[in-house]
């Protein structure tokens, strides 16, 4: 194929993504706006640099689970304006970002340990501050 020359129309969706429910682990809690994933069990839990756990989106209201409990989740690859990543620099476009914890504040450049990237910056706004687009389960476990 040849490089294009003109505009085109492209036909854009993003299917399985939306808005999900995960019974929640005993035990712990997961509050409204934090960053969840899911076990190696498939409960959902709060995001942890722990092996196994799957990345899936950001929590829509604050449950502490028992192990029946639903919460549900945002799972769009919704895109986190402003946020705060350590280390963010105009070259960090299109870099991967990586987070320890559940807490969308913590976004990291360097790789965990245990999990994959969660996201990719898609605007450098100054240093240590980016707009970063978080991938749908989907595409966290593309990635894997």
């Amino acid at each position: 194929m040849a490089a294009l020359s003109a505009a085109v129309t492209t036909q854009n969706s993003r299917p399985r993504a939306g808005r999900s429910s995960y019974v929640v682990v005993s035990g712990d809690t997961i509050y409204a706006g934090s960053l969840v994933g899911t076990n190696a069990a498939g409960f959902l839990v709060p995001w942890a640099d722990t092996a196994a756990n799957k990345f899936v989106g950001i929590a829509l209201e604050t449950v502490v689970g028992d192990g029946s409990l639903e919460c549900r989740v945002n799972e769009n690859g919704d895109i986190l304006k402003g946020a705060t990543v350590a280390s963010a620099v105009q070259a960090s476009v299109n870099s991967l970002v990586y987070c320890e914890t559940d807490n969308p504040a913590d976004l990291d450049l360097s790789a965990s340990t245990n999990v994959d990237a969660i996201g990719i910056v898609i605007r450098y706004i100054s240093a240590g501050v980016a707009d970063v687009m978080l991938f749908t389960p989907t595409e966290h476990e593309a990635k894997a």
